[in-house]
């Protein structure tokens, strides 16, 4: 059982380079030549994660009928965006300007912290106040959509740095 206020890791398995545990509440296997996509489990219920479109960062999670479950909306002009979750349209704010740390929150209540990394053994690392009181599929997308929107972070910078190296060589 977990205590209240957790700080919990997605942390890759020693086994599968791809597959990540958050917790022992759920699974996160990275699927694709980029990642692009992904399957997400917890209690025995899975999910698909996909990115949509492809100039844009928008991500769905559908569940084994095909459903749509879960869609992240990015903002076009700011970091973060609407993530929804079953019934639950939700927020994912930037908190923080120069680390991809987002907070998760619905209405005024934030229901978790989420800090990204683009690669590396524990790409996520999830502050919540009460990890028994949210879905873990929820954790687990938004953890996915972190990531991703740490990797899209690091891609453009790299692009940035490089433009920049290329302009005065």
């Amino acid at each position: 059982m977990l205590s209240p206020m957790a700080d919990l890791e997605l942390t890759r398995s020693r086994d599968d380079r791809r597959l990540y545990e958050l917790a022992g509440l759920g699974t996160l296997r990275l699927e694709g030549l980029f990642s692009r996509r992904a399957t997400a489990e917890a209690g025995g219920v899975a999910w698909s994660l996909h990115r949509v479109g492809f100039w844009r960062t928008a991500i769905d999670a559908t569940d084994a009928a095909g459903t749509v479950v879960g869609t992240f909306d990015p903002r076009a002009l700011k970091r973060g965006g609407t993530l929804t979750w079953g019934a639950r349209e939700l927020e994912l704010r930037p908190a923080s300007t120069w680390k991809d740390r987002y907070a998760l929150t619905g209405g005024e209540r934030e229901i978790a912290v989420l800090d990204g990394r683009s690669w590396g053994k524990r790409p996520v690392t999830i502050t919540v106040d009460d990890p028994a009181a949210v879905d873990p599929g929820l954790l687990l997308f938004a953890a996915y959509v972190v990531r991703s929107l740490a990797e899209d972070s690091a891609s453009a910078a790299g692009g940035a740095a490089a433009g920049a190296t290329a302009a005065t060589g």
